[in-house]
């Protein structure tokens, strides 16, 4: 009878008194050391890649204004540094080398500065203006002019942590009525310091 009686009192007990709040879904983990360094920024980044690239030479004969265009293709590499102006936006500097082939040879050498913004999405987007040095050779001689382009850069951490796939334009304004545009892709690697 004692028992039954002590069951009865226990349970008197635990209905009268308040009951614990649901806490709801357990809170989110801590971010550990390895997290918090997978969000820091990266300023440096170096790339590789192939290309095609197209050189042009202007004339004007008697009047009439001549062309002529060959397309060639390349090897690039290069690298960028990224200095942060806000959180989605940096001011960049660039530079790359090319080798070019085909009937004749080009050696495109681009130094640049630019902005890239850094969440478009999960693609890295810079556009850049610089200076060009672009030595032809069979007697085509050294071109200096001006360099416009746009990169992208696509991370893949799935495949390989700092890995990206890139993609970039260039077109080259040159002295001595040269033009040259580049089509470049490749992988870039975030270098993770």
């Amino acid at each position: 009878m004692k028992a039954a009686f002590g069951g009865l009192l226990l349970a008197a007990v635990l209905a009268a008194s308040p009951a614990k709040a649901d806490p709801g879904p357990d809170p989110a983990p801590a971010r550990t050391s390895a997290s918090a360094a997978a969000s820091r920024f990266h300023p440096a980044q170096v790339w590789g890649g192939i290309g095609f690239y197209d050189t042009s030479v202007s004339a004007t004969i008697v009047g009439v204004n001549v062309s002529n265009s060959t397309g060639q293709f390349g090897f690039n590499g290069g690298g960028s540094y990224a200095f942060p102006v806000n959180p989605d936006l940096s001011a960049l500097a660039f530079g790359n080398i090319a080798l070019a082939f085909g009937s004749f040879s080009s050696f495109p050498i681009t130094v640049a500065g630019g902005i890239r913004g850094e969440h478009l999405g999960p693609v890295q987007v810079s556009g850049l203006a610089g200076l060009s040095i672009v030595p032809i050779s069979g007697g085509g001689g050294t071109k200096v002019g001006l360099a416009l382009g746009a990169q992208g850069n696509y991370p893949i951490p799935h495949v390989m942590p700092n890995l990206g796939v890139q993609g970039a334009f260039m077109f080259h304004i040159l002295n001595d009525s040269v033009t040259v545009w580049t089509i470049n892709a490749g992988v870039s690697y975030t270098l993770p310091y």
